[in-house]
């Protein structure tokens, strides 16, 4: 939630002692500390012991790809994820800061909108030399520390986990990776039929992992999932007197999307497509640079849904299942440590699922890259046995920038900066239903083409101009249909009802100008608080 606008001003001034401008970062620092001391749950004074913190982000997955939500989509098995939610709480109404990875992950790990620095769309923004994480917190608190999976943050001066709070780190710095192309082999396969082939395939990566600072590590037969599920429970039983936090990205169920490890292809009814690396050709839809030279076709073509292929569903379910997995093996790595009831467990997801990975959103309106619900809005579960009433649901509007100063009184380490979100403590313990109703936050893909102000359940959007999404669609045989479905996403101003109308399908902006008037304003005044946009590599 934000402190720029509405809420901004909910502390009375007395209690800062004094009067504050909006714009004053000394006055919302004191507000932030003032409310991170309102929760009896997320009370550091209050525990024997620092509860050890594990935050997972799944990417790309789709509304209703997950068992514990209220809709759920056909076929759809996630009974670790399941057994996650009962035993903490469901946030209902749980959003994202972007409809994009890199510019959502910035808000997440700093508790900040990421236009403040000039962060609003791919390639924007970074992470500045000035800005502070959550593993960096952590650090401070003196937990272990460590990052697995993706990190995609458009660059920056701290962009390297080594560099911005973990200790240690297993992944890779790229908005994408192949799940089974993790050999130097594979490298190595590519420049023998093509030289200079891995250089064009720069929107998939293909090869080794990075481990710490730039040591490369290959995986045979095996995938990133298994790979990152594996490597954290390596790095939760590992013996050491200090709590630890881990922070675990998941690849899954981002695109690429058109092949699976033997044993699910055969569990799943899906076409093998064996990558052999000495053969002579490759047969779509894997990638051969002689057969395909023009890789930028081929990624549109298997990534893009300009070509549907028929399994694509199984695929991201099969992919869904996997992740789930090594979900289940982690939580069993904590019990069998004996510190289930001192561990944070947080699932969400990066930002709304995809139609070109054949997410399901079910009942909210379109995909990642727009900012109608289904761009924007994400599993949330907060686990703590013991601590969070077991099976609890919560339907108050919440984001990803509450995290960090859910964390940050966790440890009892003041943040560094004034912060836009907010401890999420009182509504787990129950003590409010809601964290400050009044106040409005906002989103922005930047240079006024699609922009949004919540208040409460009211939701202005505005688009510069209109955009038709395509869907897939399945056959009575579970394949994905050649024909697409199109998604039309209207422009200008509209306000919609999402309480009442989750689908955002009755624009009542000419119903209640003035209503659109206040949020337009509101908008318009936080706007004026938001830096312009900057490259990440031109970050300081």
């Amino acid at each position: 939630m934000g402190l720029g606008v509405g809420a901004a001003d909910f502390v009375a001034t007395d209690m800062v002692d004094g009067n504050c401008e909006t714009n004053n970062d000394t006055c919302s620092l004191m507000k932030t500390l003032l409310r991170l001391a309102c929760s009896t749950v997320f009370t550091a004074a209050a525990m024997s012991a620092q509860p050890n913190v594990i935050v997972i982000v799944a990417d790309d997955i789709g509304y209703g790809d997950v068992g514990f939500h209220d809709v759920v989509a056909d076929s759809v098995v996630t009974p670790h994820l399941d057994r996650l939610a009962e035993s903490g709480a469901v946030f209902e109404e749980a959003y994202a800061a972007s409809p994009i990875c890199s510019n959502s992950r910035l808000s997440l790990v700093t508790g900040r909108y990421a236009q403040r620095w000039g962060a609003y769309y791919y390639g924007d923004g970074g992470l500045p030399s000035d800005e502070h994480t959550i593993a960096e917190m952590m650090k401070e608190a003196g937990y272990r520390t460590m990052k697995v999976g993706k990190t995609h943050l458009n660059g920056g001066p701290k962009e390297d986990p080594m560099k911005h709070g973990f200790d240690h780190y297993l992944g890779f710095t790229h908005h994408s990776w192949d799940f089974q192309l993790i050999s130097q082999k594979d490298v190595d396969a590519y420049e023998r039929k093509q030289p200079g082939s891995i250089a064009k395939a720069k929107m998939i990566g293909i090869g080794p992992l990075t481990r710490d600072h730039g040591k490369k590590e290959s995986f045979e037969n095996t995938t990133t999932t298994e790979v990152f599920g594996r490597e954290s429970v390596n790095f939760i039983a590992t013996e050491s007197e200090k709590p630890f936090y881990l922070q675990l990205e998941f690849n899954a169920v981002h695109t690429p999307l058109y092949r699976l490890p033997k044993h699910l292809a055969a569990k799943h009814g899906v076409p093998e497509r064996p990558f052999d690396r000495d053969a002579e050709v490759w047969e779509y839809p894997l990638w051969d640079p002689i057969a395909e030279p023009d890789y930028r076709k081929w990624y549109s073509d298997t990534c893009h849904l300009v070509k549907t292929d028929p399994y694509g569903r199984k695929i991201y379910l099969a992919h869904l299942e996997l992740m789930d997995e090594m979900i289940g093996e982690i939580m069993d790595a904590v019990k069998a440590k004996g510190v289930a009831e001192n561990t944070i467990i947080i699932f969400t997801s990066d930002n709304g699922g995809s139609d070109q990975s054949y997410a399901n959103n079910r009942n909210i309106n379109a995909f990642k890259y727009c900012l109608m619900d289904g761009g924007i809005k994400v599993p949330f579960v907060v686990s703590w046995p013991g601590r969070i009433e077991a099976g609890r649901r919560v339907d108050a509007l919440v984001t990803h920038r509450d995290l960090y100063p859910s964390l940050s009184k966790v440890t009892g380490i003041a943040p560094k900066k004034p912060l836009d979100g907010e401890n999420l403590g009182p509504l787990l313990s129950g003590e409010v239903d809601q964290l400050d109703a009044d106040e409005m936050i906002f989103w922005d893909s930047g240079r006024e083409q699609n922009w949004v102000a919540r208040k409460g359940d009211w939701k202005l959007v505005f688009r510069a101009e209109s955009k038709t999404y395509q869907a897939y669609e399945l056959g009575e045989d579970g394949l994905v249909m050649d024909e697409l479905r199109e998604v039309p996403i209207p422009s200008g101003l509209q306000l919609y009802n999402v309480g009442e109308d989750p689908g955002e399908t009755m624009d009542m902006a000419e119903r209640y100008p003035e209503r659109v008037a206040m949020m337009k304003a509101g908008y318009q005044a936080w706007r004026a608080e938001m830096s312009d946009r900057i490259r990440g590599k031109d970050q300081k």
